[in-house]
């Protein structure tokens, strides 16, 4: 590390300065206080918005196509204020989606005006802030999630006992968010580490994280680094067709997921049936199946931008079966707990079949991107890994407008952009 270090020029421009210190603590803000993501942002927009308004010689070409099409996304949101069922519900993300997804145009195109010099510190810091957060994560699962159950007494209860450690139960805890974050930060880290040849290191990273997430409570983390895992593999062993093949599925799955969902036996009775799950899967196939239905009735523009929380009354509980050590049992589940808990299917519902093609225009590019991008195919194999997962966190969990869940996936694209220059950076020095 030492002699890779002795190449880097001790002068550093504000930008990197800040995404060296973003790069140090998204790991850490992610499991103990996911929300902090939203100032970690924030902070980086801040130093972004001088290379937009001052060093206009220093502006680089953006990816258009990219920028326009998440420009029109927004747009849509925002008009969808016109023909919302709930006026209130709507305004509350009025502001936040349009900072949130221009700020990360803007920090993508900035990161393009990093040195060599200055990305390879960014990408450092990523790689140690990485490790650190994986390794107070290692030592939460390994204990009985001590840290969290610390840092939670203090911040509650205030008076700290081995007694009030052993009654705090860590299932929905904000470190599930955490993990979920982590499961999306393990990629652009494995790129950084690759492109340095720390191939020893990179595998280390990969099977304490795998190990460290398997014990957690997010079922989501786990599945997403197995898709990611599985999308890796595909895209390293069959580059020419996999980007082709991945284009056409998710124009399926993103355009065709409400018609899917309906298409699917009674998610009310499906327990019966089907073999032991995950308990969580059983109520969001009901949601997702009666948000479909809620789809057909405003198809093409939606209900509205965050409709979703007043399209269900509190009171309205729907049963369901499910199956546990043989057994079948008797569930219930809101029809609609604060959002449909799929970003896809939320799309549908609040922002119509205009909101979706959108929305899959936006993936799309992001895919082409991946596909030219000048990265080896172990790069590139990554970077779709990178890709697929945050798809796969989308379909399963959290609320698409949330602030701190869209601008974790906002960052997560930008280390995966600064990583993917990460080859030509080693190259050069």
């Amino acid at each position: 590390m030492t002699t890779y270090l002795k190449h880097i020029q001790t002068s550093k421009s504000p930008i990197s300065l800040a995404f060296s210190l973003i790069g140090l603590l998204i790991p850490v803000i992610a499991l103990y206080a996911t929300k902090g993501i939203a100032i970690l942002f924030g902070l980086a927009v801040l130093f972004c918005l001088p290379i937009l308004i001052i060093k206009k010689k220093y502006r680089p070409a953006y990816p258009q196509t990219l920028g326009i099409s998440v420009l029109s996304f927004t747009i849509w949101s925002v008009t969808s204020l016109f023909w919302t069922i709930s006026a209130d519900l709507s305004r509350t993300v009025v502001h936040s989606i349009p900072m949130c997804m221009l700020g990360g145009i803007l920090i993508v195109v900035s990161l393009k005006t990093l040195s060599s010099n200055e990305r390879t510190i960014v990408c450092q810091s990523t790689v140690w802030g990485f490790f650190f957060g994986v390794s107070l994560a290692l030592i939460d699962v390994t204990t009985d999630y001590f840290i969290s159950k610390t840092l939670h007494i203090i911040m509650h209860d205030k008076i700290w006992s081995i007694a009030n450690l052993n009654e705090i139960k860590m299932s929905g805890f904000v470190i599930n968010n955490g993990m979920c974050l982590l499961a999306m930060l393990l990629w652009p880290t494995l790129i950084i580490l690759n492109s340095q040849k720390r191939h020893s290191l990179a595998f280390l990273g990969f099977i304490v994280s795998t190990y460290v997430i398997s014990k957690s409570y997010s079922f989501a983390a786990v599945v997403a680094v197995g898709v990611g895992t599985i999308s890796f593999l595909m895209a390293y062993l069959y580059p020419r067709v996999v980007y082709k093949f991945a284009a056409v599925l998710l124009t399926l799955l993103i355009l065709g997921a409400p018609f899917i969902m309906k298409a699917l036996p009674d998610a009310r009775t499906v327990g019966k049936n089907l073999p032991e799950l995950s308990y969580s899967i059983y109520p969001r196939l009901v949601i997702w199946q009666y948000a479909s239905n809620l789809i057909m009735d405003k198809p093409l523009v939606g209900h509205g931008i965050r409709t979703s929380r007043g399209l269900s009354s509190t009171d309205t509980k729907i049963t369901f079966l499910y199956r546990d050590n043989g057994e079948t049992h008797t569930g219930n589940t809101q029809a609609i707990p604060l959002h449909p808990h799929n970003g896809i299917i939320q799309i549908w519902l609040e922002l119509g079949a205009g909101g979706a093609i959108l929305g899959l225009i936006i993936v799309l590019c992001i895919l082409w991107c991946i596909n030219k991008s000048p990265a080896p195919p172990i790069g590139k194999a990554l970077a779709f890994a990178s890709l697929t997962s945050a798809i796969c966190l989308i379909s399963v969990s959290y609320g698409l407008w949330q602030s701190w869940w869209l601008v974790s996936l906002w960052l997560q694209g930008s280390l995966v952009t600064l990583s993917l220059f990460s080859y030509k950076d080693v190259e050069s020095l």
